[in-house]
């Protein structure tokens, strides 16, 4: 009888334990916000950020566009709207060079599951469909 009682109490001790831990990722920290920035493009720490004089934007992606977007270089004055949390700018559209260039936010690389708080499923396949990986 004392051993099932021990184990009892035990096992209900592991289940209490179990319950009360947090799963999944934690929630961003910082609000999205939707914003409008002109700048200059700058490299710093081998990124490609994005300087307005008193804030510089981490912008994620743009890196795979270098080559492929005519004017995407160093000193480059660009504007961009798009998502901001803290100091990362996701872009929703970027002009440069009075050229408009339209970017998805279900892309794989900022927030949980793709765009700004989880747009979309792992690596930009839409949730609910395509393949499981």
């Amino acid at each position: 009888m004392k051993k099932f009682v021990l184990s009892a109490v035990i096992a209900l001790l592991a289940i209490g334990t179990v319950s009360a831990q947090g799963w999944g990722r934690a929630p961003l920290t910082d609000p999205v916000e939707t914003v409008r920035v002109e700048g200059t493009l700058q490299m710093q720490n081998g990124c490609i950020v994005l300087s307005t004089g008193n804030v510089v934007y981490f912008v994620p992606g743009l890196m795979r566009y270098i080559g492929f977007i005519d004017g995407l270089r160093e000193g480059a004055r660009v504007s961009a709207e798009g998502f901001a949390s803290g100091n990362r700018l996701q872009p929703t559209k970027l002009t440069i060079a009075g050229r408009e260039y339209e970017f998805s936010t279900n892309t794989p690389g900022w927030g949980p599951m793709g765009g700004p708080r989880g747009g979309g499923g792992r690596m930009g396949v839409p949730r609910g469909g395509g393949r499981r990986w």
